[in-house]
């Protein structure tokens, strides 16, 4: 007898775990929506500028640094308006040994679709450095992703009905 009340206690355990273990799946199940999405009532506009130095850049010639240079501030000008819209990940890690910080280590990571940027002015600051400067307006962005998500909903549903 007390073997069948023991197997009830395991029965009850193991669901137990099941329906938990399920809870949390559901729970961690991701979204294709970005997770910060700055309010679509303001309708400013969003300035990224972006610097490279010259010597920095791989390339054989002057010329193609100086084209390197260019290229490497419009990106960084782009990760400025990503930065704006999406907002920046952070993550830091520190380690302590003997109750002093012996290192510490801080990443951060910008995702995001930028549409729609326009390219203001890309200049010379100094003999070795480039500026670039972007714009584009905050709502125009939020409502291009709005509707691209709404156009994969709709695509999706009709995948699924066929």
């Amino acid at each position: 007898m007390s073997i069948d009340v023991f197997d009830k206690c395991l029965v009850n355990s193991f669901a137990c775990y099941v329906v938990f273990g399920a809870i949390a799946m559901a729970a961690g199940c991701a979204t294709s929506l970005p997770p910060y999405v700055s309010s679509p009532a303001f309708d400013g506009r969003i300035v990224g500028v972006g610097y490279a130095v010259i010597n920095a850049q791989p390339g054989e010639s002057p010329e193609e640094k100086r084209l390197m240079a260019i290229k490497a501030s419009k990106l960084e000008a782009y990760k400025s308006l990503a930065e704006q819209i999406y907002g920046q990940y952070l993550e830091s890690r520190g380690t302590l040994s003997n109750l002093k910080l012996s290192d510490e280590e801080i990443t951060s990571r910008v995702e995001g679709l930028i549409v729609g940027a326009r390219v203001v002015s890309i200049k010379p600051i100094s003999s070795d450095s480039y500026e670039t400067v972007l714009e584009m307006g905050r709502a125009k962005s939020i409502d291009y992703l709005a509707r691209k998500n709404d156009d994969e909903e709709t695509f999706s549903t009709r995948q699924g009905s066929e």
